[in-house]
């Protein structure tokens, strides 16, 4: 069973959802992110801690949208924490 970390967003103007999975059967596999409607990217996490797994998905979606324009919304810039 997987878990899935998902927030609505607007990048660049435009509505999308970013999409963490954490695990397929267990937390610590067959992790991927996902930005809007893109194919998945899977990683294989440095932990098997459902917080760590968050945050190293954070920090690649972080870097997959490093020269865009990410918000909420509300319009207010997006807090990645």
């Amino acid at each position: 069973m997987s878990i899935r970390w998902i927030r609505n967003v607007v990048v660049d103007g435009e509505e999308s959802t970013l999409e963490i999975q954490l695990g397929y059967k267990t937390i610590g596999d067959r992790c991927y992110i996902r930005l809007g409607n893109e194919l998945e990217e899977y990683f294989a996490p440095i932990s098997f801690i459902r917080s760590d797994i968050v945050q190293e998905g954070i920090a690649l979606l972080q870097g997959k949208l490093l020269n865009n324009t990410v918000t909420t919304p509300e319009g207010h810039v997006y807090d990645w924490q």
